[in-house]
Formats: structure tokens, C-alpha cells, sequence
């Protein structure tokens, strides 16, 4: 479980400096190889950049991912907090403590599953 919680550190840091890089990106066209090192078109002619980022493809893709992301990963918040709350339970009940879950009207007894009121 040690090499689990390891990994999925190590995928939290690879996400956190993709929404850092992406924080960056989302306002700026995707860079081709005409463009110079400002991101900005290398060729002469009328300048739209404003325009250009807008409906840039590449762009959009990027914020399609981060929309994805930021969609997904509060489950995967809430499952982590679950097995965090499930394990507290479970060291609880090992050293003795009452792990009565207590909701509105009795509550729940997680030893034998019996709703009190």
C-alpha cells in the first residue's frame, strides 16, 4: 500500500505542474514551427493574436483537459477521504473506541450494522 500511496503522490505532483504549465498556455495559441521564441507568428501580414488564441484548436484542447480534470478529480478526493474515514473507523474500533456513526433521528453502528433510535 506504501508503493500505491507513492504513486498516486507522484501523479498529484505531474497534475499540479500541468495546471501550473496550463495556467500559462490556456491564454496563448499552440506554438508551430513558424512562430518565434514569444510565441508569436514569425511571418508578416496582419496580426489577430487575440483572434489567433481564441479559436486556436490546440488551445481548446488544453482547456478541454483541465475542464476534465477539474470535473474528476474531486471523486477522487471524496474516495480518498472515504478510505482515510474508513480506516480512522476501523484503527477506532481497534483501540476500543465507540464508532457509532450518529445521524439525524439514532444513529449508525457500524459493529453490527442495527439503526438505533
Amino acid at each position: 500500500m506504501i508503493e500505491l500511496l507513492a504513486s498516486l503522490a507522484q501523479a498529484a505532483s505531474e497534475i499540479r505542474q500541468f495546471v501550473i504549465a496550463y495556467g500559462d498556455a490556456a491564454d496563448m495559441p499552440g506554438r508551430t514551427p513558424d512562430m518565434d521564441s514569444g510565441g508569436r507568428q514569425a511571418a508578416s501580414g496582419p496580426s489577430r493574436p487575440t483572434e489567433r488564441a481564441a479559436l486556436d484548436e490546440r488551445r481548446l484542447a488544453l482547456l478541454d483537459e483541465l475542464k476534465s480534470g477539474a470535473a474528476q478529480l474531486p471523486y477522487a478526493v471524496a474516495v480518498l477521504r472515504g478510505v482515510s474515514a474508513s480506516m480512522d473507523r476501523a484503527l477506532s474500533r481497534w483501540e476500543g473506541e465507540d464508532v457509532s456513526i450518529h445521524l439525524p433521528g439514532g444513529s449508525l453502528d457500524h459493529c453490527n450494522g442495527a439503526a438505533q433510535h
